[in-house]
């Protein structure tokens, strides 16, 4: 199905679409289908409207030190460009734990979210 023609709410050819949706009307699309001849309208509409909540400064500063965390992430010593990668990032190894200590948000980065173990 092609897309012949969109018009947008108060053009010429959506006029009893407006009257029938009125502010929840975004588009109207006439289509046509190549094979079997016939013409489609279809309309986009909006179907719910809700507020964003903002964010507030405190919710970025949260956010800001949650990623600069320490985690510990498990890499085994045969992986050795994941080990390698993780020493690039800051990495410092924790001998009692077996494993690397470094921020969560570079541990997101390298892809290691399946890795982090508890502290």
């Amino acid at each position: 199905m092609d897309v012949v023609k969109t018009l947008q709410p108060g053009k010429n050819g959506t006029k009893r679409f407006v009257e029938r949706y009125g502010n929840d009307l975004v588009a109207v699309r006439y289509r046509r289908d190549a094979e079997s001849h016939i013409s489609f309208t279809t309309v986009e509409l909006i179907v719910e409207r809700k507020e964003k909540p903002r964010k507030t400064f405190t919710d970025t500063i949260t956010q800001r030190q949650y990623n600069q965390q320490t985690v510990a992430v498990r890499v085994f010593f045969r992986e050795e460009e994941l080990r390698l990668m993780v020493k690039q990032a800051g990495g410092i190894w924790h001998p009692k734990k077996k494993a690397w200590l470094i921020p969560y948000e570079d541990a997101i980065k390298l892809g290691l979210q399946e890795r982090i173990i508890p502290i």
